[in-house]
């Protein structure tokens, strides 16, 4: 094998095994999946001790995707003694995406924290956090 054929054969095997799967990683994952700062529910207590964890997140979603406007749905993070509650307040449609106002109750000992939130579903299916003043989505 000459050095042009091993050459070659080396740039075939670096794109087959790194650029051409990290190409189509970037490509095809949604841009919600990228980074968990807008996901809904992250506002939630940014300014104190009880920010959500991933697992708190998760719940936000599973909570947001249900539309139970009937229920109060609340969960303890055992990890960290926050307790979370969300009320479904109403639904919305801000263009073609389906939105949500909410209010998110937080209590962390005897301090309790109350949130008026808005989020709105992104086409890969993760509720993200909006402002209702401005709606940059």
């Amino acid at each position: 094998m000459d050095l042009n054929q091993l050459w070659e054969c080396t740039l075939n095997r670096i794109w087959h095994n790194t650029l051409y799967p990290a190409l189509l990683m970037a490509l095809l994952i949604p841009q919600a999946y990228a980074s968990l700062d807008l996901l809904a529910g992250v506002e939630a207590g940014i300014e104190t001790d009880t920010a959500m964890t991933t697992i708190d997140l998760d719940r936000t979603q599973e909570i947001l995707s249900s539309n139970d406007f009937e229920s109060e749905h609340g969960w303890i993070n055992h990890h960290t003694g926050i307790h979370y509650q969300i009320q479904l307040l109403r639904s919305y449609s801000y263009g073609h995406y389906p939105c949500l106002a909410y209010q998110l109750k937080i209590k962390n000992g005897d301090d309790i924290q109350e949130k008026s939130l808005d989020a709105c579903q992104h086409r890969s299916g993760k509720w993200i956090s909006v402002s209702p003043t401005s709606m940059a989505f």
